[in-house]
């Protein structure tokens, strides 16, 4: 089998190859999550932690903000279920809210769904080094948001991955 992340075409050449590098991550973190039941999706390791479930959440929501908000300078449409879930936790306390008690298909088809407008999104941007958007302390390239996506996609794959690999030696422990 060969492993490729062959740029994807319809996009800006630095921009396509970023997608298709957000897309293995994905791809990667989602067949090492495996099949997990709803009730691993919504544990939590400790009161206020992250679940397999806030993660995903937090994932998508932050997918969209980073390319719509700081990218386009678009309100802010807080009232998705990931939007509403990411306004509510704190990642600089630790501070995970519960997430919705949806089975794992729930949370995969909402990222599959978001991700496909956001492709869409990044495909339609003709330059991928101009400064797009200026915080009130740093200024932003279109390719430098779409890089920041793919190490925000790996980082919180990997957590989720974890997470279920934590529940599921939690189980065999309680046993």
């Amino acid at each position: 089998m060969i492993l490729d992340v062959a740029p994807d075409t319809d996009a800006h050449p630095q921009l396509g190859l970023l997608i298709a590098t957000l897309e293995d991550s994905t791809r990667e973190w989602r067949e090492n999550l495996g099949r997990v039941s709803q009730a691993a999706v919504v544990w939590q390791p400790y009161e206020n932690g992250p679940s397999i479930g806030g993660v995903i959440l937090h994932l998508v929501d932050a997918e969209t903000w980073w390319l719509r908000c700081v990218g386009a300078q678009e309100p802010d449409d807080a009232t998705t279920p990931e939007a509403m879930y990411n306004r509510d936790m704190d990642l600089y306390k630790a501070y995970w809210p519960a997430p919705p008690r949806k089975p794992l298909s729930w949370y995969l088809d909402l990222l599959v769904e978001r991700r496909a407008v956001n492709l869409d999104y990044i495909r339609s941007q003709a330059e991928a080094a101009e400064v797009i958007s200026r915080g009130s302390k740093n200024a932003y390239t279109y390719r430098w948001i779409v890089a920041h996506l793919v190490e925000h996609d790996s980082y919180h794959g990997g957590q989720a991955v974890l997470l279920h690999e934590m529940f599921k030696r939690m189980r065999k422990l309680n046993r």
